[in-house]
């Protein structure tokens, strides 16, 4: 019987099961072996932070005002949302672990069920979609702790099956597939918005070129479906991408590394976790295309054209990180991933209906040679298990209670982050923070790496003033030296969990501080403060604050340890008065001589708003994506003719 026929039995059953379960397998085995030495639910290091729990996970999320460097209102990235909805199930830490080892099984199980459309048999779908899941790019990805390029590998294939069905024919249902569409595409677009531009790229040529037997306006529909709800159900993210393009290209994990023309080439986008093995690919592809030439491969070829020029742009196009430091090119694994996947569709064109032992030898050949990139390089790279460095529990405790913050060097992409509360956390370097913050942490971080007495003072001075309790120091730096240097500053304390120096700091602060006249005259003509002689902190946490200042002299300030951004408020006794920069850069207000209620805060109407919005593009998308009544058995292999297959029905 011919393979691609169904029949409703058990046999037919097993057939449709045997080939997935066979790559699952396959797959998990190799991954399991290469991250047998990061097995565990707290995976960290590399450009992957550490991740909080559910609670702090959601609060981070849904939060108006975030305590990060300095503190910010900007929105918190789409991603943790998703981590929060995954994780009441898997816990955040663990869901993003089980990516990390998983993303070879669960990448080679979605292209399968993503190519099942087309008029290929299934082994041979199970030979392209174990090739798929040992693309180089996401073995770099998993080495690295790229977590977006990893989400990208797992969510591309069924993406792209999802555009492919709306351009060519939505069907009946065609408001179910548009949503289901729409939930997919803004899922890659929390982890990567450059791969949601991309695919967005793709939808609106295609619908462009393409010709359909379908509706015009029921296409169009689909199509508008598809462009607009990702955009409200990723609410308020997009408005930060708008302003910041830097997240655009460098992605959630940072720029890349330095890579040659020959490692782009071989699917390797730099850095540690790949070799350029994808030279087999793409002589794969070529070789496919050479011997079984098809209409069907325009579609793969328009793919890999789409990754080639994001290609180019990610790597010859250099923007300064979101975090400071110099311009540079972004990671390449994105773009990668979509060659890779443009290159396998090319192939399968090639594999329609029947095909010989060749080609199952060669692509027996292709997997073989992916698997070995992996297995050589797979278990290399900075991510392990353990999680990221933690303070004493003491500390932790005090950190936590006070709501002081910590100021951690070298902690992502080597720079600096300065977090309340508690220890950097995912997320928190994907804020966009205030412009001036990344160059005051650099230099504090470079005062206190390198330390010397004038500049190391002032950067303690400043982190002091600024809220920090304890500075965390590059690994094998000594916090006894810079303790030496300012003994009535700071002192070394104990390191964190995994052996770095740590430094408390000695002079009084707090979220917020009442400062005197004397130290008020600096903190409008200096960077720091050389004196603290008569700082009071005060009980108060931010970002909203309400205090009732006694009677005293002219003078006197209340300062925020918060960035002066646009937005901030203040009255006293219910009238407005102005904002006053302390130190440069935190926000501070005059207090009067008689007693008042001072009150400073940091609206978040419009973030309000547009969460209000993504609840309601929520429920939309579920609604919609419900099926009207369950798909026929007879349909689960293959639909109508489509432009991914190129045939006719069955």
């Amino acid at each position: 019987m011919p393979d691609n026929v169904n029949v409703p039995d058990k046999t037919s059953k097993v057939a449709r099961i045997v080939p997935v379960a066979g790559v699952f397998v396959v797959l998990a085995a190799l991954g399991l072996s290469v991250n047998a030495g990061r097995l565990g639910f707290d995976l960290a290091g590399g450009r992957l932070l550490e991740t909080g729990s559910l609670g702090e996970v959601w609060s981070a999320y849904l939060a108006g005002w975030h305590a990060v460097d300095g503190g910010t209102a900007s929105a918190a990235p789409a991603a943790l949302a998703v981590l929060g909805i995954f994780g009441a199930i898997f816990t955040p830490h663990g869901f993003v672990s089980l990516l990390m080892i998983a993303d070879a099984p669960l990448a080679g199980a979605s292209a399968y069920f993503a190519t099942r459309r087309l008029p290929v048999r299934r082994p041979v779908r199970a030979v392209i979609a174990a090739a798929y899941g040992l693309l180089p790019a996401a073995t770099a990805g998993v080495t690295q702790g790229r977590l977006d390029v990893v989400a990208v590998h797992i969510l591309l294939p069924a993406v792209i099956a999802g555009i492919a069905g709306v351009l060519a024919d939505p069907g009946q249902r065609w408001l179910h597939t548009s949503s289901l569409c729409a939930l997919g595409l803004a899922l890659l677009g929390a982890f990567s918005p450059l791969a949601h531009l991309l695919a967005l790229a793709g939808l609106v040529i295609g619908f462009v070129v393409l010709p359909s037997p379908a509706p015009l306006l029921k296409r169009a529909a689909a199509v508008v479906i598809v462009v607009l709800v990702p955009l409200a159900l990723l609410m308020p993210w997009p408005t930060v991408l708008v302003n910041h393009p830097a997240l655009v290209l460098h992605g959630l994990s940072g720029p890349g590394d330095p890579v040659t023309a020959v490692d782009l080439a071989g699917l390797d986008p730099g850095g540690s976790g790949a070799l350029p093995v994808g030279l087999a690919m793409l002589l794969a592809a070529v070789i496919a295309f050479a011997v079984r030439p098809s209409r069907a491969a325009g579609a793969g070829f328009a793919v890999v054209v789409l990754g080639v020029a994001a290609l180019l742009v990610v790597r010859l196009v250099t923007v300064t990180p979101l975090q400071g430091g110099e311009a540079a090119p972004g990671f390449a694994g994105v773009p990668l991933l979509v060659i890779g996947a443009g290159l396998l569709w090319i192939v399968a064109s090639a594999c329609r209906g029947e095909v010989g032992k060749p080609f199952l030898g060669g692509g027996a050949v292709l997997v073989v040679a992916l698997a070995v990139g992996v297995v050589v390089t797979g278990s290399g790279g900075p991510l392990h298990s353990g999680g990221g460095p933690a303070l004493a529990g003491d500390q932790a405790a005090e950190l936590a209670r006070t709501g002081r913050s910590v100021l951690v060097l070298d902690a992502g992409d080597a720079q600096a982050l300065q977090t309340g509360g508690r220890m950097p956390r995912f997320g928190d370097d994907q804020l966009a923070v205030s412009a001036a913050s990344p160059a005051r942490l650099a230099e504090w971080q470079d005062a206190l790496a390198n330390p010397e007495p004038t500049r190391a003072r002032a950067a303690l001075s400043g982190a002091a003033a600024s809220g920090a309790l304890f500075v965390v120091l590059p690994a094998g730096a000594d916090a006894g030296a810079i303790a030496g240097m300012a003994p009535d500053l700071a002192s070394a304390v104990a390191p964190t969990s995994d052996g770095r120096s740590v430094l408390r700091l000695l002079e009084p602060g707090g979220q917020v501080v009442l400062i005197p006249p004397g130290v008020a005259r600096q903190a409008v003509t200096a960077p720091a403060p050389t004196s603290t002689l008569g700082v009071t902190p005060v009980a108060a946490r931010l970002p909203d604050v309400r205090v009732r200042v006694s009677e005293g002299v002219p003078g006197r300030l209340l300062v925020l340890a918060a960035e002066h951004e646009d937005g901030w408020r203040a009255q006293v006794d219910g009238k407005p008065v102005p904002i006053v920069p302390a130190w440069g850069h935190q926000v501070a207000v005059a207090v009067p001589t008689t007693q008042a209620e001072v009150t400073l805060e940091h609206p978040s109407t419009l973030r309000d708003v547009l969460l209000l919005v993504q609840i309601a593009a929520v429920l939309f998308t579920l609604l919609t994506a419900v099926p009207t009544r369950l798909r026929r058995e007879e349909d689960e292999d293959y639909s109508p003719p489509s432009m991914m297959s190129g045939s006719t029905p069955r």
